[in-house]
């Protein structure tokens, strides 16, 4: 099975280019217009995870990862 991957809407600073939708060989991130929050089309992902790196902000994971709480 696959990893289901997420935007974290909360992280997310919607580029005007979006990093990580540039580095999607299967177009998997969609944007409509230039500084929208992208989406993740689950039947175009493959899981390959190359985006996550390239988002300079964190904000896509994979969706059985809790994001690490800042309480401490």
């Amino acid at each position: 099975m696959r990893p289901i991957l997420r935007v974290d809407l909360h992280i997310c600073q919607t580029c005007t280019t979006c990093q990580a939708r540039t580095v999607c060989k299967t177009r998997a991130i969609v944007q409509y217009e230039r500084g929208d929050l992208p989406a993740i089309d689950a039947a175009r992902c493959r899981g390959c995870m190359v985006c996550i790196p390239a988002c300079p902000f964190g904000a896509l994971r994979r969706a059985d990862v809790k994001p690490a709480s800042s309480d401490s």
